[in-house]
């Protein structure tokens, strides 16, 4: 969609340098914006600019916010150091002024008045085009027509922040349009990588499969990219298998390896697809082989959990990279520059006159403090940008000031490459060998026991005096499915130390994201042909994070001590190997736990296998990784008590005043590959409600009635001791810890704690 260029006044003053204002420094506002440099924002085009929450305004916010919608066009300098390190950049095609041009989406919130405003800048990247931080830090419907956030709500709003999302995954179409304000995903528009000739580059690319996530046929892989040659059968590589693992079926189970035992596939064919997401508009349908190796040496036939593996030559690859290059522009020109290159004014000009967030204020920038904030595959983005050097822009200056990557693990992602497929990242079974999970893992610069490589993090900025205050927080799952051990220990197991700009925090109990809460406390043991064999962990997660980016802010602005890092340590006894011996998780082979709303006594046999993301030293320099199992990394994870429940890291009152044993694992069922990790989830294991009901068993955890005598207030009150400890620790805020905690353990069932 081709857009006008249109200048929209919001709030007062947008796009005027309003000077002055109670703790600024008196400086120039004049922007250095139109030197191109290494790359500049050719036009801002605002598409739609409209009272955000239908006019409302958010609960505790000094005013009204805005909501708008915009279209970035952008150029980079092919040839310039700062995008020298941008894969296949200089085979993309470039204007009369020998720039590449790009263009994303954009979408902005922020007070109406700069009077109502605190000169912070808070990037949301967003997930394969989604808004996901909006629920956990916006609060509130959708941000153009949905309801304001509540009362209940401790929302960014109060604090006057903007809030700003943009497109960077190239396999995300552009939206163009005002949609992006609501539900619509940000996507970009990006070149296509040519020869000298200029025809489409061609190489070999990788697609993997799972029946499980099929979103069409269960015989049907969507391909990221085209074909090269749709009659050439000679290059594909097409095979089956249930697992990565040498020994699947064994405990332990081997080494997770790419030749690990598989079955080809030999009846397969091209297909046009050209309403799919994917860029590439073809798909590969196929007959599943009779049967594939499957656990102890047998033979199977293919299930939902089957991982299939698609080798093929295929043409087209777009320049994914500038998506880091993008982003550290646009951040750059908000930040410091009054208009774009057609003229058109910087919506954010009025914030020179909007409240401090620092110690000084120089009305020479729009805002103190950014900080740039991505959850799952968009704090691997925030990690990676940072890693790859974009955290300076053309003119030497920091991009963000602070980041916040929140269950990143020790991974990255697979963005700046030739066939890049962003989407993806590796797990246990699921996309094991994607790029994107290799050396560096952790911040300082160090030399790696296993490779012998020596890189690090910060590495980049270090070089350029532009590193930011991070605060990265993990929960249990990273642990064993991201190898999240590697950002505090060394490759061969021992303790490291985080530099002194680095804080981490693991939220024990939790699945990758975290879940919605405990609240009656009542879990169903899944029916037989669950994908999963156990409950999700409901342990929340969210509400430390939300306490946790106020006192990140602060900390870049005045410099206030955030809360310690709270992680496992191999000294102090808490960090261990992942099997069940050191871990210390109780048998579980023969238990009966409580099922359903009726807590029905329910037998479950759980046999713990220990499996985690094992990791090895793998070249992936080619579509299909060379693993070196001979170097391998030692994965560590945290070490529980007799009930199973982790005994480090932050303690939500979730896991502090248990009504289950709660991990960052899960094993897959009959019918999904059984045995090997299921997805990401974490697990729920409930106590018996008494002895009684344990009996039958050989369960030797607690149970309800010896820890809280039966009754509810009893939990209830360890629920909110532990709730109000953690506020007064800075590791939640008191709304949270009202308004989550407290008020979900006023609703425990009663069919597991009987007693008022």
């Amino acid at each position: 969609m081709k857009v006008q260029s249109v200048a929209v006044s919001v709030g007062v003053g947008v796009g005027i340098a309003l000077l002055g204002g109670c703790g600024h420094d008196s400086v120039s506002s004049s922007s250095p914006a139109m030197a191109k440099g290494a790359g500049f924002i050719q036009s801002f085009q605002i598409v739609s600019s409209a009272p955000a929450f239908g006019g409302a305004t958010p609960a505790g916010a000094a005013g009204p916010y805005q909501v708008i919608s915009a279209v970035v066009h952008g150029e980079l300098d092919p040839n310039d150091p700062l995008n020298a390190g941008i894969v296949n950049l200089k085979n993309a095609p470039v204007g009369s002024d020998g720039y590449v041009a790009y263009t994303t989406d954009v979408v902005i919130l922020r007070p109406q008045n700069a009077s109502a405003a605190k000169r912070v800048l808070f990037y949301d990247v967003v997930n394969r085009g989604s808004k996901i931080g909006a629920a956990s830090f916006v609060g509130g419907g959708a941000l153009d027509t949905g309801a304001a956030p509540s009362s209940s709500f401790p929302s960014l709003l109060r604090n006057g922040y903007t809030i700003l999302w943009s497109g960077w995954q190239g396999d995300v179409p552009l939206a163009g349009n005002s949609t992006t304000s609501g539900a619509g995903l940000l996507g970009a528009s990006f070149p296509v990588a040519t020869n000298k000739d200029g025809t489409p580059m061609t190489g070999l690319s990788r697609e993997e499969f799972i029946p499980d996530y099929a979103g069409g046929p269960p015989t049907t892989i969507p391909l990221t990219y085209p074909p090269a040659n749709l009659s050439d059968k000679s290059s594909v590589t097409f095979t089956a298998r249930q697992s990565w693992l040498t020994a699947y079926g064994s405990i332990p189970g081997g080494l997770e390896t790419y030749t690990a035992p598989s079955q080809p596939v030999t009846t397969w064919s091209y297909v046009s697809t050209p309403n799919n997401v994917y860029e590439g508009n073809y798909s590969v349908t196929f007959t599943p082989p009779a049967t594939v190796p499957g656990p102890n040496g047998t033979q199977v036939a293919p299930d939902a959990g089957t991982i299939y593996s698609f080798v093929y030559q295929a043409a087209a690859p777009t320049v994914d990279g500038i998506g880091f290059a993008a982003l550290r522009d646009l951040v750059s020109f908000l930040r410091y520059d009054t208009a774009d290159a057609q003229g058109v004014a910087n919506p954010l000009n009025d914030l020179k006159n909007a409240g401090c967030a620092a110690t000084t204020c120089s009305t020479s920038t729009n805002f103190d403090i950014a900080i740039g904030e991505g959850i799952s595959q968009s704090g691997r983005f925030m990690k990676d940008f940072l890693y790859q050097g974009f955290n300076v822009d053309k003119h030497g200056k920091i991009v963000f000031d602070g980041m916040f990557p929140i269950i990143s693990a020790a991974r990255r992602t697979w963005t700046n490459a030739a066939f890049a497929q962003p989407g993806r990242w590796s797990k246990q079974h699921e996309d094991h060998f994607m790029p994107g999970f290799q050396f560096p893992f952790t911040y300082a610069t160090t030399t790696d026991p296993v490779s012998g490589a020596t890189d690090g993090i910060l590495k980049a900025c270090t070089a350029t005096n532009t590193c930011p205050k991070i605060m990265q927080l993990d929960g249990a799952f990273e642990w064993w499915g991201g190898a999240a051990s590697l950002v505090v220990t060394d490759g061969r197991g021992n303790d490291i130390q985080l530099p002194s700009n680095v804080r981490y925090y693991l939220v024990a109990g939790t699945q990758h994201g975290g879940g919605s809460g405990v609240t009656t406390g009542n879990m169903t043991v899944p029916a037989a042909g669950s994908q999963c064999q156990l409950p999700g962990s409901p342990v929340e997660e969210t509400p430390v994070e939300r306490a946790l980016i106020p006192a990140l802010v602060a900390w870049v602005g005045k410099g206030t001590p955030p809360p310690a890092s709270q992680y496992p340590t191999v000294a102090a006894g808490t960090l261990v190997a992942p099997t069940q011996a050191t871990v210390g998780f109780p048998s579980l082979t023969n238990v009966m736990v409580p099922s359903g709303a009726a807590a029905t006594p329910t037998s479950l046999q759980l046999t713990f296998n220990g499996e985690y993301n094992q990791l090895f030293v793998t070249d992936y320099s080619n579509a299909v990784p060379v693993v070196n199992t001979a170097q391998a990394y030692t994965i560590l994870v945290p070490k529980v008590d007799a009930n199973g429940n982790e005994t480090s890291g932050v303690l939500v009152p979730d896991v502090a005043a248990p009504l289950a044993t709660y991990t960052g694992w899960n094993y897959r069922g009959a019918g999904h590959a059984i045995g090997d990790g299921c997805i990401s989830n974490g697990a729920a294991i409930p106590f018996a409600v008494n002895a009684a009901a344990q009996a039958g068993g050989t369960d030797t955890r607690t149970t309800l009635a010896t820890l809280y005598g039966g009754s509810r207030s009893k939990y209830q009150a360890a629920v909110a001791a532990a709730a109000n400890a953690l506020v007064s620790q800075g590791y939640l805020l008191q709304d949270d810890a009202t308004n989550v905690f407290i008020a979900n353990a006023s609703a425990v069932s009663a069919t597991l704690l009987p007693q008022p």
